[in-house]
């Protein structure tokens, strides 16, 4: 059996490690059976992952004009083989610097941004896989919200359109709980997409069915990650059924459901045709209608550390295919989905010096 190469001395650039993604990036990579070197890179000095990296760096918002010359400048002057984005506002920013930070020697792994911005606009997204025939619900702008409500019923589901971790995310059961949502600036409409779990139609869904204790109802979710190496050859599908809370997975159960699998697999195929490279997430449930996606982000997510933890590396995966080109098979066969484990999450905290949080700014 030939014997896996190590991946001492790679050097990993992660940022936005202070929200849940970056972190779990960071965890992931620590749980490599390998040596790496890890900068965490971020845009406020009281980021966890800054000091639980090798070596920290401020860096402006992405929206900032010099934000890719200060982070290029960062890539050069740690020497970084690779750079992983742990944000999604940097996604389509990333994207169209691939080239640009390619050219210092770093590799970047995001997707082309035809593939990025298919995902980051759900407008854009319901419309690519609609035409394609694939089931994402209904998604339309917000100043259509009623429109869509005369053809699918009440409750809707508002949200932002690039938005993620559910910030933003409500759920309106009438004309007039949708009113205030109709002057806000980049918001969207979609069909709700309940599961069959809670045994109720969603015309039929009640307000006191959604919400739990004043915060929303997040149960059921399937999440499937499909992860492509730098080629687009598929190297893993990891499903799990969560429980979240405020848009943070706090229950993860690795599941098969190749019902869903089989759709979402598929989606993933056409954006691998518009350049999607790396990892993506689909958000999706079992409805009464069937498979029902209603996110996608062309992304490592806020579980990647914990499906690490459980055998499926999939960082790890993307490292030893991108960097080595080892063995398509091996590779896929290191990505492991227990049926025996699941996940329950808690909160941690960690120590810092003083002197490294004043040599931050912080």
């Amino acid at each position: 059996m030939r014997k896996r190469r190590t991946l001492a001395g790679v050097r990993v650039a992660v940022t936005g490690v202070g929200g849940g993604v970056g972190l779990s990036i960071l965890r992931a990579l620590r749980l490599t059976s390998s040596d790496l070197w890890i900068l965490g890179l971020d845009m406020n000095p009281r980021s966890a992952g800054l000091y639980l990296a090798d070596a920290g760096c401020l860096l402006p918002a992405c929206t900032e004009p010099d934000y890719v010359g200060r982070l290029v400048d960062a890539l050069k002057r740690e020497r970084a083989t690779v750079l992983i984005p742990g944000s999604d506002p940097e996604l389509p920013v990333l994207a169209r610097a691939r080239d640009e930070i390619g050219a210092t020697g770093t590799r970047v792994v995001v997707g082309a941004p035809q593939a990025v911005d298919v995902c980051r606009d759900k407008r854009y997204s319901s419309g690519f896989f609609r035409e394609l025939g694939f089931p994402f619900v209904r998604t339309v702008p917000i100043t259509q919200a009623a429109d869509l409500a005369d053809e699918v019923g009440y409750p809707l589901i508002v949200k932002p359109i690039g938005g993620s971790a559910s910030r933003g995310v409500a759920v309106v059961f009438s004309r007039s709980e949708l009113q205030p949502y109709l002057a806000q600036p980049g918001y969207i409409a979609q069909e709700a997409a309940f599961p069959t779990s809670w045994s109720q139609k969603d015309r039929e869904i009640v307000s006191e069915a959604v919400h739990r204790g004043g915060s929303l109802r997040q149960e059921d979710e399937i999440s499937i990650q499909v992860v492509f190496d730098h080629v687009g050859e598929h190297l893993g599908t990891f499903t799990s059924v969560n429980r979240l809370q405020s848009g943070v997975p706090i229950f993860v159960d690795p599941q098969r459901v190749p019902r869903v699998e089989e759709v979402v697999e598929r989606m993933a195929e056409a954006l691998r045709d518009r350049g999607l490279i790396g990892p993506c997430n689909f958000q999706s449930r079992l409805t009464e209608q069937g498979p029902k996606v209603f996110e996608v982000n062309p992304r490592f997510t806020g579980i990647t550390g914990v499906r690490a933890a459980m055998g499926f590396n999939e960082v790890e995966a993307v490292l030893r295919r991108a960097l080595f080109e080892e063995p398509i098979d091996g590779v896929r066969a290191s990505l492991v989905q227990p049926a025996d484990r699941l996940s329950i999450r808690y909160v941690d905290g960690m120590l810092v010096p003083r002197a490294r949080l004043e040599e931050m700014g912080a």
